[in-house]
C-alpha cells in the first residue's frame, strides 16, 4: 500500500467512520499535519485539541480501516475519483467555506476551479417557460466566454441551467445531493451522461450511501462555495434556491437574480432578492461585467438543445437511437418551432388538444421533442 492511500484511508476514517464534523477535522489536520497522523493519535491527544461530544469520542473509538478500504475499492471499480482536502487540486474557493467537506467523489472530469471562474445557476424545480428560457440562455452565454456553470442537476431550472452550459465551451459541474454513484432524478439521466462527457459530477457521499433531505440542504453550501456568486434563475418565496442564496450571503459571495413579473409567484423570491440587495440580471453580461469580462462571442441559437453523446463510464446502457425523421412533413412536429403551448400546437394543427397529446407523447418517447412544465412543447 502506498503513502497516498494509507492518507486516503485515513481522511476517509475522519470523515466517514469517525464523522469527525469539518470543522474539528481541520483543526486536527492543521495541527498533526496529515490524516495519517490524525488516525494514529490517541483519543485522549485528539480531545486535547478539539472539544468532543460523548458521541463524538465513541465513534472514534473506532479504529478499523476496513470501512475506507472499502469506499476506496468501489470508487475504483466505478471509475470514481476521491479528491481530498489536502489535495493541491482541491478547489481554493470551496476550501474557503466554514465547513468544506474532507473530500469530493468525483465521475468525470473536474475542471481546474482554481484557475477558471464559477458561477451557479439555480431554481425552482417547477419552472416556468420565463425561468427555463433565461437560465439556459444566461448558462449558455456564461459557458462561452469561460465561466464553469454549477449546479444540483434538479428538474427544472438547474437542468436548464447545465443544459445550456453544455451548448457551450465550458465543462459544467453538477453537485450531488446523493451518492455519487446515484442519478437524482433518474429522469436524468441522459442529462448525466452529457454532463459526464463535458465535466464533472461531485458529491461528499461515496458510493451507496444513504441520503437524507438535510443531504440535499448540505449539498447547496457546496454549489455556492465552489463559485463566486450564485444566479438564482426564477424562485417563489419558499424555495430551497433561496436557502443556497443565504449561504452564499454567508459565504462573502455574491448573489444575483433574474427579476420576474411582480404579479408572478414563481418570481416572487428572486423579487425579494432584489429588493434586499442582489444584484438585477437580465442578461450574462450582467454577471460578466461583475467580474471584469467582455462578453465577445456571438450567442447560438438560444434554444438549440446540447448533442447527446456516449461516455466511457455511461450510468446505465445508452438509450436506443432515435427513429430516423420522417422525411414528409409530420403537421404535429412542424407545428413545434421553438417553445410551443398544447393550446397553440392545438390551433396550428387542428387537432384536438385530447387527441393531440396522444400525438405529442409519441414524438417525445421517439426523441423528436421534450415536454416542459406548464403543458409546453420544444422540438429537439
Amino acid at each position: 500500500m502506498n503513502g497516498q492511500e494509507k492518507e486516503w484511508q485515513a481522511l476517509l476514517w475522519m470523515k466517514e467512520a469517525a464523522a469527525i464534523p469539518p470543522v474539528k477535522a481541520l483543526r486536527l489536520l492543521e495541527r498533526f499535519g496529515s490524516a495519517e497522523a490524525v488516525y494514529q493519535a490517541s483519543t485522549e491527544e485528539l480531545v486535547k485539541i478539539c472539544r468532543f461530544d460523548a458521541k463524538e469520542r465513541q465513534r472514534l473509538q473506532t479504529r478499523s480501516l476496513a470501512p475506507s478500504s472499502r469506499i476506496i475499492e468501489r470508487c475504483r471499480a466505478l471509475g470514481i475519483s476521491i479528491l481530498p482536502i489536502t489535495d493541491a487540486t482541491y478547489p481554493a474557493r470551496l476550501k474557503e467555506i466554514y465547513d468544506p467537506p474532507l473530500a469530493l467523489y468525483v465521475r468525470g472530469t473536474l475542471p481546474d476551479l482554481n484557475a477558471i471562474p464559477a458561477v451557479a445557476v439555480v431554481g425552482q424545480r417547477k419552472a416556468t417557460p420565463y425561468g427555463l428560457i433565461h437560465a439556459e440562455k444566461i448558462a449558455f452565454h456564461l459557458s462561452q466566454n469561460g465561466v464553469c456553470v454549477v449546479s444540483g442537476m434538479a428538474a427544472g431550472i438547474d437542468s436548464a441551467g447545465h443544459r445550456g452550459a453544455l451548448r457551450g465551451e465550458t465543462p459544467t459541474v453538477a453537485v450531488f445531493g446523493t451518492a455519487i454513484d446515484k442519478c437524482y432524478p433518474a429522469e436524468n439521466a441522459a442529462l448525466l451522461r452529457d454532463i459526464l462527457y463535458r465535466g464533472a459530477a461531485v458529491s461528499e457521499y461515496p458510493p451507496g450511501a444513504k441520503n437524507y433531505r438535510a443531504s440535499f440542504v448540505r449539498r447547496n453550501r457546496i454549489i455556492s462555495g465552489l463559485c463566486l456568486g450564485v444566479l438564482v434563475a426564477e424562485a417563489p418565496k419558499r424555495s430551497g434556491s433561496l436557502i443556497t442564496a443565504s449561504l452564499t450571503l454567508e459565504q462573502g459571495r455574491d448573489v444575483f437574480a433574474v427579476p420576474g413579473g411582480v404579479d408572478s409567484p414563481a418570481s416572487e423570491g428572486c423579487n425579494e432578492l432584489i429588493a434586499g440587495g442582489a444584484q438585477l440580471v437580465r442578461s450574462a453580461e450582467d454577471i460578466l461585467a461583475q467580474y471584469g469580462y467582455t462578453a465577445e462571442k456571438q450567442p447560438a441559437p438560444p434554444h438549440k438543445p446540447a448533442p447527446r453523446v456516449r461516455p466511457a463510464q455511461p450510468l446505465r446502457p445508452a438509450e436506443p437511437k432515435p427513429e430516423p425523421k420522417p422525411e414528409t412533413g409530420d403537421p404535429v412536429l412542424d407545428a413545434v418551432d421553438g417553445i410551443v403551448h398544447l393550446d397553440e400546437i392545438s390551433r396550428r394543427t387542428g387537432i384536438p388538444a385530447g387527441v393531440l397529446m396522444g400525438k405529442l407523447t409519441l414524438l417525445e418517447l421517439k426523441g423528436y421533442l421534450r415536454q416542459l412544465p406548464g403543458q409546453y412543447y420544444e422540438r429537439i
